[in-house]
């Protein structure tokens, strides 16, 4: 007959359980920060982030929204199946996340879904797509009258308010007509953009800020500035800051992509490196 030493106690299951949630936080915490530091290396060694896309669980549009979505949206129509399932979970929770005011008009789902899929395409290549300095978004029928300087506007982004404004007719145009290098939800959401980078940390942001310093300092250095200022592949008006720069960069990135890359290449790879834009991947 085998002794059994009352003061022994046996390991169940139970208390390896208990021990699991006592040291859980510790071992998350590790893979966490090892995954953050690995990051910043992958990051400044490739200039792009390691993890874009990690979706477990999509939000999912209606069929009518989607066919809406399909419709209006250029890029969305190239996109692989797979992405096109990232982008249109991506709108549903830019729509959820914002309010959208009417001045004069009635604003249907599709008009959300449309001005979403602008802001979508501009942001498709970061991880942190959500802008927290748009939580408004106003809609007029047409260019509106602005109550601070008196004067008509199609469109403006205002950070301290936290607001962009449309006009309806003036936004429409921009996605419908797609080679014109004229879009005003592209441009909006871009001055919307780059202030938010100016002031982020987060790799994403780190990464659109240290590719538009790059830019501007190779404008500088190799007089690229004054080449792209007498090419006249810019409208004028980009040239009247560096913020309407930008803006009217990213315009005519997206729909005139292969003029810039033909006539201004470094001027197209650090858009590039900027959004974290790489076709090859996700456009069909």
């Amino acid at each position: 007959m085998n002794n059994v030493d009352p003061n022994e106690y046996t390991l169940g299951f139970v208390d390896y359980f208990m021990i699991f949630l006592l040291l859980a936080p510790i071992l998350f915490g590790f893979l966490y920060f090892a995954f953050y530091v690995f990051e910043i290396i992958y990051h400044r060694n490739t200039k792009k982030p390691l993890v874009v896309y990690g979706n477990i669980i999509f939000r999912k549009l209606s069929d009518v929204e989607r066919l809406s979505l399909e419709r209006n949206s250029v890029f969305y129509q190239r996109l692989k199946p797979k992405y096109k399932r990232y982008f249109e979970h991506r709108v549903v929770k830019f729509i959820e996340r914002r309010e959208f005011l009417e001045r004069d008009i009635v604003i249907t789902q599709e008009m959300k879904i449309q001005i979403a899929a602008v802001y979508v395409q501009l942001t498709f290549g970061m991880r942190n797509y959500q802008n927290p300095l748009i939580e408004k978004i106003i809609i007029y029928p047409n260019a509106y009258l602005s109550t601070h300087t008196n004067e008509y506007y199609k469109g403006e982004f205002n950070p301290a308010l936290k607001t962009i404004v449309f006009s309806w007719a003036d936004f429409k145009e921009g996605i419908s007509i797609t080679n014109d290098n004229l879009n005003l939800g592209l441009h909006e959401f871009t001055h919307a953009l780059h202030f938010l980078t100016l002031n982020s940390n987060k790799n994403t942001y780190v990464l659109f800020k240290e590719s538009l310093y790059n830019l501007f300092s190779s404008f500088k250095e190799e007089k690229l500035g004054q080449e792209l200022f007498n090419s006249g592949v810019l409208r004028q008006y980009a040239f009247k800051n560096q913020f309407e720069f930008v803006a009217v960069l990213l315009e005519h990135f997206f729909e005139s992509p292969q003029d810039l890359k033909q006539k201004f290449p470094s001027i197209y790879v650090k858009v590039k490196e900027m959004l974290n834009y790489n076709e090859k991947i996700f456009i069909s």
